[in-house]
């Protein structure tokens, strides 16, 4: 049997390249829905301009996160760093949606933090 030379994450970095394709994807999901259905979402909560513009960000967003997620997966050198990153913006973007998505936005935030804690552990 040949052993595999590819590296492997450790536990946090694996969980924390995990949680990011899952924030990935809720901003996927979010920023379609956005899109799609206005009768779901309440425009008037929105803090800052239109359904349709946070939509587009929140699609652009969940892409860049799950590129983070491929980065910090393969253990990059940049990996870590660009993910910290991209966790604290996806974060303070949630803190915008809050008022339209009050549970799913905690959700997020809350993957996030669990993120920025697993890239910022030793080992």
């Amino acid at each position: 049997m040949e052993s595999s030379t590819a590296p492997r994450p450790s536990g946090w970095v694996a969980f924390a390249g995990i949680m990011f394709i899952v924030a990935g994807f809720a901003n996927l999901v979010w920023g379609i829905g956005a899109l799609a259905d206005k009768e779901y979402l309440p425009e008037e909560g929105l803090l800052f301009s239109t359904l349709t513009f946070w939509g587009w960000i929140a699609i652009i967003w969940g892409a860049l996160l799950l590129l983070g997620s491929y980065l910090v997966l393969m253990e990059s050198p940049s990996g870590r760093s660009t993910g910290i990153v991209l966790a604290v913006v996806s974060a303070v973007f949630w803190l915008f949606a809050l008022p339209v998505l009050p549970i799913f936005a905690l959700v997020a935030i809350l993957i996030d933090s669990l993120i920025i804690y697993g890239l910022s552990s030793p080992g």
